[in-house]
């Protein structure tokens, strides 16, 4: 982008993107922050971007991180100072025709801030500028998220489920892990994976939920939780591996619900996930079968039938 006019007179959004059709270059520094030269410490608190008419100075979300650094440091002092860069540069450019590296040198004579190596960035428009910036900005300036722990599912299904499992005592105590060779539920399989149930007796039994039996949303709801079933399980196949790892998707649903979300129930059948309808008695009694007989059961003192017999019932 060049200081001259072009037909039309282009707009601009904050003097430094103009509204061509074609994308532009923007070159850019990070901001480094270094109160002792002898410590040798620093902590990158912005970006500058320069364009031909001026520099765009971004800093962090917050300065104040730079206490770690230096607990005597003036934040109002460090703000003014990151303002004044855009003067300084206003400055350099009237004593000639600089080329980038020359003003970032000029900026970077301020005792307590550096740059790092130039780098580049392509925008078409004052969102793509932005978002950009924003970018560079989570990529190098701001502190890392800390890691956020995905949490277990909880519905009226999974509770469901596990209460039967429990009456039958093959589901893990607090504390039992797969060792076990019972049920065990929220099992991480990788950062924000959690499999609802799994039970390792020879193979590995994964089990994912999905409760799609109510509310207005039920369909939305049912669509994005099969989705993520059939991510889980996909996991637990790479994880555990494809030969080792039976996978099996229980929902609940309404009938026509069920007959909307059958493509992506297929979906997950296709993948090799064994569907189960837990409002089918069929499907149901089946499946806890299933898992029951290569569980192994919690001892009691008194001895009690394990099974339900034909005609009892697992669920009263």
């Amino acid at each position: 982008m060049t200081g001259g006019s072009m037909a039309g007179e282009p707009e601009k959004w904050n003097g430094y993107v103009t509204a061509y059709a074609m994308a532009h270059s923007y070159n850019f520094a990070i901001i480094r922050f270094s109160p002792d030269e002898f410590r040798g410490e620093s902590l990158n608190v912005g970006v500058a971007v320069m364009s031909h008419s001026g520099v765009d100075i971004r800093a962090c979300k917050r300065l104040e991180r730079v206490k770690v650094i230096s607990q005597a440091l003036d934040l109002d002092a460090l703000s003014d100072l990151l303002i004044n860069l855009t003067r300084v540069d206003e400055s350099n450019r009237r004593q000639g025709n600089l080329t980038f590296e020359q003003r970032f040198d000029l900026l970077a004579k301020t005792d307590t801030l550096s740059f790092s190596r130039l780098g580049s960035f392509q925008a078409e428009d004052a969102g793509t500028y932005e978002d950009r910036i924003s970018s560079i900005l989570q990529r190098f300036v701001e502190p890392e998220p800390g890691h956020v722990r995905a949490r277990p599912k909880k519905s009226k299904l999974l509770t469901q489920i596990r209460n039967v499992f429990k009456k039958q005592r093959v589901l893990a105590k607090k504390g039992e892990n797969l060792e076990s060779h019972r049920i065990v539920t929220g099992v991480e399989l990788d950062e924000g994976l959690i499999a609802d149930m799994v039970l390792r007796n020879g193979s590995y039994h994964v089990v994912e939920t999905v409760d799609a039996s109510g509310g207005e949303n039920a369909f939305r709801k049912a669509v994005s939780e099969i989705a993520v079933s059939a991510l889980v399980l996909e996991r637990a196949r790479m994880r555990f591996g494809s030969e080792q790892t039976k996978g099996r998707l229980v929902y609940s649903a309404s009938a026509a619900l069920e007959n909307i979300a059958k493509p992506s129930l297929e979906a997950a059948a296709h993948q090799g996930a064994e569907l189960v309808n837990w409002a089918s008695e069929q499907d149901r009694l089946r499946f806890v079968h299933a898992l029951s007989i290569l569980a192994t059961p919690i001892e009691t003192k008194r001895r009690t039938k394990f099974f339900s017999t034909p005609g009892e019932s697992f669920f009263h």
